[in-house]
């Protein structure tokens, strides 16, 4: 891939033309999928999500400009993609992954948590790629590790 800058908010707008030049087909899911890795942050977009994952598990101290988020933010969306498009590859990977952001949802409402990420609030196991399911995870469907941590 060749961008004239290589900057987070440069990759966004390539990506965000993929998804255009693809119909919008590209990129179906992946906000409540990365829902998941946040367990929070169902209010904003895919981009956000990213760069929030980024500050909270790789430095405190990011910049707040788009522009200037850095290479750890751009390392980290391509690792997302990576995991999230592998996974929309497989058989009725659509299907879980909106049935699994929906009951998350309904469940977090029920428990009056649905803005924060409160650690009294309910979990639900959320798709995972099968190639990325470690041998001691019960079922091809059960996250590894607690919401929040990439893994």
């Amino acid at each position: 891939m060749w961008l004239i800058r290589e900057d987070f908010a440069s990759v966004v707008a390539f990506v965000g033309g993929c998804n255009q030049a693809t119909a919008g087909t590209l990129l179906t899911a992946l906000q409540p999928w990365l829902v998941r890795h946040a367990g929070c942050l169902d209010n904003h977009v895919w981009w956000s999500i990213v760069a929030h994952l980024t500050r909270t598990h790789r430095s405190q101290e990011l910049p707040r400009h788009g522009a200037h988020l850095g290479a750890r933010t751009v390392e980290t969306l391509f690792d997302l993609l990576d995991e999230f498009l592998e996974l929309r590859d497989e058989r009725d990977s659509l299907n879980r992954i909106f049935a699994a952001h929906e009951q998350w949802r309904r469940l977090r409402e029920q428990n009056g948590c649905s803005a924060t990420d409160a650690p009294t609030c309910p979990t639900i196991p959320w798709p995972r790629t099968t190639s990325r399911i470690k041998p001691s995870s019960p079922s091809r469907n059960q996250p590894s590790g607690k919401p929040g941590k990439l893994t």
